[in-house]
């Protein structure tokens, strides 16, 4: 999955190398870079091999060059930026690398053409022509609880403002049972991106349902990255606006498995919020650490506090230990279990 994501937050970091498989941060052409994750790649030889893979790429964009060039399965980087009130700025890039094939589990999509309201296909017409604007308005619209302000948001996101209030208007007629139901019905057999991509928002109007947000993490593993781009925003508005409620995750299993061993790594940290914040049961959250450790303890022993902290809150959540940031705690925790 190739993207870059820019996000801003405080920065605190220590430059240090460290033992392979735990942080590992070096500095690099824009500031310090942090890897993660890495089980046969040492950060230096990594980094070193990407720079002369693609010396004229900003860093940031490394993640296509580690799968399309160097071989790895799955990764992502995060350029997260500090700007001071001189107007300079600081960042701080943080590369999820994912060497274990086996633990990358992509879903297959169906391969049906569904016959589709007319509702749909007007808004599968706005995901093809300006896939953006359809994501930032169904995120502002989670954020702001007030017309206009929702609008000075999806603008600043980027979004085609001529075309918010019918965009907003075709969301607002896809709510319901019978789009309930064919929200999963086109998830589970449509060969079109832009379907499930519209599929997937649907089932946001739908928080109180736990199948909802099982759809909605099972999108997070669709091979076509506007999908689970789509569903990340989803997730990320419905936790923000606070519509998480308690969901019974046992039937997604194989869906969280697939996501906590490596799949698409970009949404990791999210996953792990929705998890958290829809109050995963003790015993299956425990279940899912020890089944999947290695990116979890990967993301619990960064040095950058934004990568760190959802894996920590994770494991204080369904452990009901709180070892802070000592890891070889939480690894033994880990292995005091009975693993999958």
């Amino acid at each position: 999955m190739m993207k870059t994501r820019f996000l801003s937050y405080a920065i605190s970091f220590c430059l240090a190398t460290v033992s392979q498989g735990a942080a590992q941060v070096i500095p690099g052409p824009q500031g310090p870079v942090e890897f993660i994750g890495l089980e046969r790649w040492t950060a230096s030889d990594l980094f070193e091999a990407i720079q002369a893979t693609a010396p004229d790429r900003p860093f940031h964009a490394c993640a296509a060059v580690m799968e399309l060039d160097l071989g790895f399965p799955d990764a992502a980087a995060f350029l997260f930026l500090n700007n001071f009130a001189d107007g300079s700025r600081e960042a701080y890039t943080v590369v999820v690398g994912v060497e274990d094939s086996s633990r990358v589990r992509y879903r297959t999509p169906g391969s049906d053409t569904l016959v589709l309201p007319e509702t749909w296909k007007n808004l599968q017409s706005v995901a093809e022509e300006d896939f953006n604007t359809l994501t930032s308005a169904v995120y502002a619209r989670y954020l702001a609880d007030q017309p206009e302000t929702a609008r000075a948001l999806a603008e600043q996101l980027g979004a085609d403002t001529e075309i918010l209030d019918e965009v907003w208007a075709l969301v607002d007629r896809t709510d319901g049972s019978a789009n309930r139901r064919l929200a999963h019905e086109v998830l589970a057999r449509d060969a079109s991106w832009s379907a499930r991509a519209v599929a997937t928002m649907v089932l946001g109007h739908f928080p109180d349902d736990d199948a909802s947000w099982h759809g909605l993490a099972l999108s997070l593993l669709d091979p076509t990255g506007r999908v689970n781009e789509m569903a990340t925003r989803t997730l990320e508005g419905l936790i923000r606006a606070g519509q998480a409620n308690p969901v019974r995750w046992s039937e997604a299993r194989s869906t969280l498995l697939a996501l906590l061993g490596g799949t698409n790594p970009w949404a990791f940290i999210d996953m792990l919020e929705v998890l958290v914040a829809t109050e995963v049961e003790p015993g299956f959250g425990q279940e899912l650490a020890r089944a999947r450790p290695e990116l979890l303890l990967a993301h619990a022993g960064a040095e950058h506090d934004r990568t760190r902290e959802p894996a920590l809150a994770f494991l204080r959540a369904v452990s009901g230990e709180d070892f802070g940031r000592d890891v070889e705690a939480w690894k033994a925790w880990i292995g005091g279990g009975t693993d999958d």
